[in-house]
């Protein structure tokens, strides 16, 4: 999981849909003024607008060209600030200096970002990178979240800084500013534990969980796993892959979390196929298969192809299975914790 390459993506991207509001407020009436009129363009937003922002950058970043901004873009942003309002409570005036003291309602962004954060952690189960996501498939991403999950409307406070020039009441952007836009977003998307390692865990797992037997194939990159140089080697494969996804699961035993040395650890239970059933029944078919005529007459690659094929047998008839003790190690490298999977956890699967 890349988390920190997204949320700098996905950042940068968010900066850049509300910069324009906060950069272009201006008004010779009044900061008030100016304020309504950059929020009321994120309350109204519209389609044209999001693809103009969200083009210049992805032509700017990847020199891409704006029919590149899928539909998928458009309607995530559109989905994050659909419930969007604000309220003008109070404003002062010093000189050439204002403040304008507003109240934002929008979607609970804290829940929103940590959904993201473990929606990511999933798709790092699978097979496919989020290191190679594309913007489109980042904010698609972003729109699956939003429209798979229902988030309350939270209320945050925020202070708009104004300072009058020649062309009126100018808002000044600042970090603050921006996000204060979208909530606390930037905030909480940054927050390196923001996801705890037994999220992360139950995350991982229950995807593994989901998986079918195809899945777990290619997860674990089945390609004749027990070297049986057999023809017959995907029929082993399968099996395992078969026993695989009917049996995994699992049970979070403990979780130990020291922050100030950025680690942390965790014990679980992984059942799974018992091989030591599998391999006794395995046994007893070779057994009975050497004291044929056939394998003393069949020729080495028929060999292999029956040991193959008693194999695949020996799993598919399995209906044990075991349970195995693991310690998962975890390091939070700033942007937030990563799962340190070694050959102990791969062995207990």
């Amino acid at each position: 999981m890349n988390r920190k390459y997204f949320s700098a993506s996905l950042l940068l991207i968010l900066l850049l849909l509300v910069m324009p509001f906060s950069l272009g407020g201006c008004s010779k009436d009044s900061p008030k003024r100016a304020v309504k009129k950059e929020l009321n363009l994120i309350k109204e937003l519209d389609e044209s607008t999001i693809k103009a922002f969200v083009s210049y950058e992805d032509m700017m970043s990847s020199h891409s060209s704006s029919s590149d901004v899928g539909i998928e873009t458009t309607e995530a942003v559109k989905r994050f600030f659909q419930n969007f309002d604000y309220k003008i409570k109070s404003s002062s005036v010093e000189d050439k200096k204002a403040t304008v003291h507003v109240e934002i309602t929008n979607l609970d962004t804290h829940a929103l970002a940590k959904d993201i954060c473990l929606a990511l952690v999933k798709k790092g189960t699978g097979s496919g990178s989020s290191e190679n996501m594309t913007l489109n498939s980042y904010f698609a991403l972003l729109g699956d979240v939003l429209s798979e999950n229902t988030y309350d409307l939270v209320t945050t406070e925020a202070d708009i800084k104004l300072l009058k020039t020649e062309d009126g009441w100018m808002i000044q952007n600042t970090d603050q500013l921006e996000d204060d836009l979208v909530s606390g977003f930037i905030t909480y998307l940054k927050d390196p534990y923001l996801v705890t390692p037994e999220e992360i865990i139950n995350v991982v797992m229950e995807g593994l969980k989901e998986k079918s037997p195809d899945q777990w194939k290619s997860y674990l990159n089945m390609q004749d796993i027990f070297s049986t140089y057999s023809q017959n080697y995907e029929k082993t494969d399968d099996a395992l892959a078969v026993q695989l996804s009917k049996h995994i699961s699992y049970k979070i035993l403990s979780v130990t979390e020291d922050q100030e040395q950025e680690s942390a650890s965790a014990k679980i239970t992984i059942t799974s196929l018992d091989m030591k059933s599998v391999l006794k029944r395995y046994q007893e078919l070779l057994m009975n298969y050497a004291s044929t005529t056939e394998s003393i007459r069949a020729s080495s690659s028929e060999l292999a192809d029956e040991t193959a094929s008693l194999l695949a047998q020996a799993l598919a008839e399995n209906t044990d299975t075991t349970d195995t003790e693991v310690t998962i190690h975890f390091t939070n490298n700033g942007s937030s914790w990563e799962m340190q999977l070694n050959e102990d956890f791969t062995n207990a699967l």
